[in-house]
């Protein structure tokens, strides 16, 4: 009987074992299964966003190409009715030279789509929120110290600091003036003040 017992105890002990491993193994195929839906989610958004990005690329592709078609049209009939224009008796044979729409900078391009990404994860939870407003403050005050040193920006700056000293210049010198004027009438009224009392 003595012997008995340790057998079943390890009977009982193995029979646990085998139900928490069990137990475990249920749980980590359930969460595996969740994060796989989620991923499986994640993904079909993405997909979804992707698709939206093509369509719109598309409408932009067939758009550029409208635009393009309707310059070459009016280039081609302002060609044919040149001689009827008085302004393009001094232009020559060669065709004009298509205008380009200037490109935004590569850099304004990566804040913009920074921005836009970023707006997209706002409502996750409160770090992610904190983490999307440090960036997008960074962003900002990249684009502000950027812009600001531009050369239109300080050429201006630099003609603004030139009219001040200018400016101040001419204050510092109605301000000589001013006091010498004072100096010479303080002279005057004690040399006067002086000639009185010596011919008293």
């Amino acid at each position: 009987m003595g012997s008995l017992t340790p057998a079943i105890t390890l009977v009982v002990l193995a029979c646990l074992l085998g139900c928490g491993g069990a137990v475990a193994a249920a749980m980590l195929v359930r969460a595996s299964r969740v994060r796989r839906r989620r991923l499986d989610a994640e993904l079909s958004r993405s997909k979804a966003e992707v698709d939206a990005l093509h369509e719109r690329l598309d409408r932009l592709t067939a758009e550029m190409a409208e635009a393009r078609r309707e310059a070459e049209v009016e280039r081609r009939h302002d060609q044919q009715h040149r001689e009827y224009v008085i302004t393009s008796l001094a232009v020559t044979g060669s065709p004009p030279e298509e205008r380009v729409a200037p490109r935004a900078p590569a850099s304004q391009v990566l804040e913009d789509q920074l921005v836009d990404t970023l707006a997209r994860q706002q409502g996750r939870s409160p770090v992610r929120t904190r983490a999307v407003d440090a960036v997008v403050r960074t962003v900002s005050l990249g684009h502000g110290i950027r812009r600001a040193l531009t050369p239109e920006n300080l050429d201006r700056a630099a003609a603004e600091a030139h009219v001040a000293r200018r400016r101040s210049r001419r204050t510092r010198r109605q301000e000589m003036r001013e006091a010498r004027r004072l100096v010479r009438a303080v002279r005057a009224h004690r040399t006067a003040s002086a000639t009185g009392r010596r011919a008293a």
